[in-house]
C-alpha cells in the first residue's frame, strides 16, 4: 500500500465475523452503556445536590464519575456503531480523536485515584490540619493539574503519531489506541516508542508512588490507633483500594495487550482484555462508592425516598381535587 495521505480510513479486524450474534452483542452493549450512565448519574446527582457532600473526598469521587462517563462515551458510541456494521471502521481523524480520548481517560483515572489517596492520608494522618491543607483552592489546583498535565503530554504524543507516514490500514483491536496506529507506519518509530515509554512512566508512576506513600503512612498510623479507629480507617479506604486495584489490573492487561504479541491468546480473551479498562471501572466505581461509602448511600436513600414520598403526596392531592 502506498503511503500516508491516501489512508483516510482504518478497518478493525478484531470484531471478526459476528453473524447472527451481531444484534445480541449490540443489545448487551447498549444495556451496559445505559447502566453505566444511570449508575454514574445517580452518584453525580447525589453529590451535587447534597451540600453535606461538598467536601474534597466527594469532589474527587465526582471527578472519578465524570471521567468514567468521558471514557465510556469515547469508546462505546463508536463500538456500538461498528457492531452493527459489516465492515467495522473509523476515519483517520476519528481514530486520532479516540486515541486522545482513551489515553487521557486512563491518565485522568490514575491521577484522580492518586489525589484520593492523598486526601485519605491527610484526613487520617493529619485530621486537625485537614481543613487548612485541603482548602477549596488547593483542591481546584490539584484537579486542574490532574487534567492539564496529561492533556499537554498526550498532545505531544499524538502530534508525534500524526506526522508518521502510514502504509497500513488494519487495526487488530475493536478501537483505536496509539500503538496500533504507530505500528502501521512506513518509517522508523523508535522516537514514538521511546516517548511512549516516557509517557507511560511519567503518567503512571507518580500517582502510584503517591498512593503507595499515602497507604504506608495510613497503615503506620492505624497500627498505633484503637481497634475502632482501625475499623473506621478500613471502611474509609476500602472503596478507594477496590477501585484502584480494579483499574490497575485492567490497565496492566491493556499494556500487555498493546506492547506484547497476544496472538496466541483466544480471540474472545484478547477482545475482553482490550476493553477491560473501559468496561469494568466505569461500571463498578459507582456501585463501589454507592454501597461502601456510608454518606453517599444514606444521602441517595434519603433523596430518592423523599422524592417518592413527595410524588405520592402530590398524587393523593390531585386525586382529592377530583
Amino acid at each position: 500500500m502506498e503511503n500516508n495521505s491516501y489512508i483516510t480510513t482504518f478497518f478493525f479486524t478484531a470484531y471478526g465475523d459476528l453473524g447472527f450474534m451481531r444484534n445480541i452483542y449490540f443489545i448487551a452493549t447498549l444495556i451496559v452503556y445505559l447502566v453505566i450512565h444511570l449508575a454514574n448519574a445517580i452518584i453525580l446527582i447525589v453529590i451535587v445536590c447534597d451540600r453535606n457532600l461538598h467536601e474534597p473526598m466527594y469532589i474527587f469521587i465526582c471527578s472519578l464519575v465524570i471521567n468514567g462517563l468521558y471514557g465510556t462515551n469515547a469508546f462505546y458510541i463508536k463500538f456500538m456503531e461498528n457492531l452493527l456494521s459489516r465492515n467495522p471502521s473509523i476515519s483517520r481523524t476519528g481514530c486520532l480523536l479516540q486515541v486522545f480520548a482513551m489515553h487521557t481517560y486512563g491518565s485522568f483515572e490514575f491521577s484522580i485515584l492518586g489525589l484520593m489517596a492523598y486526601d485519605r492520608y491527610v484526613s487520617i494522618c493529619n485530621p486537625l490540619l485537614y481543613n487548612n491543607i485541603m482548602t477549596p483552592s488547593k483542591v481546584t489546583s490539584l484537579l486542574c493539574f490532574a487534567y492539564l498535565y496529561p492533556i499537554c503530554i498526550f498532545t505531544i504524543h499524538i502530534s508525534l503519531t500524526v506526522r508518521l507516514p502510514l502504509c497500513g490500514y488494519l487495526i487488530d483491536k475493536v478501537y483505536c489506541d496509539n500503538w496500533s496506529v504507530v505500528k502501521l507506519s512506513c518509517t522508523d518509530v523508535s522516537i514514538n516508542s521511546v516517548f511512549g515509554f516516557f509517557v507511560t512512566t511519567f503518567l503512571m508512576v507518580p500517582p502510584l508512588m503517591l498512593i503507595l506513600f499515602s497507604y504506608i503512612k495510613i497503615i503506620s498510623v492505624s497500627i498505633k490507633a484503637s481497634k475502632e479507629a482501625r475499623s473506621k480507617t478500613a471502611k474509609t479506604c476500602l472503596p478507594h483500594l477496590v477501585t484502584f486495584m480494579n483499574y490497575s489490573v485492567a490497565t496492566f492487561f491493556e499494556i500487555l495487550h498493546q506492547r506484547f504479541d497476544a496472538s496466541a491468546l483466544p480471540h474472545d480473551l484478547r477482545g475482553f482484555m482490550s476493553i477491560e479498562s473501559v468496561l469494568l471501572p466505569p461500571l463498578f466505581n459507582p456501585v463501589i462508592y454507592g454501597i461502601k461509602t456510608k454518606q453517599i448511600r444514606k444521602s441517595a436513600i434519603k433523596m430518592f425516598s423523599f422524592r417518592n414520598i413527595h410524588n405520592s403526596v402530590d398524587t393523593v392531592r390531585i386525586h382529592n381535587n377530583f
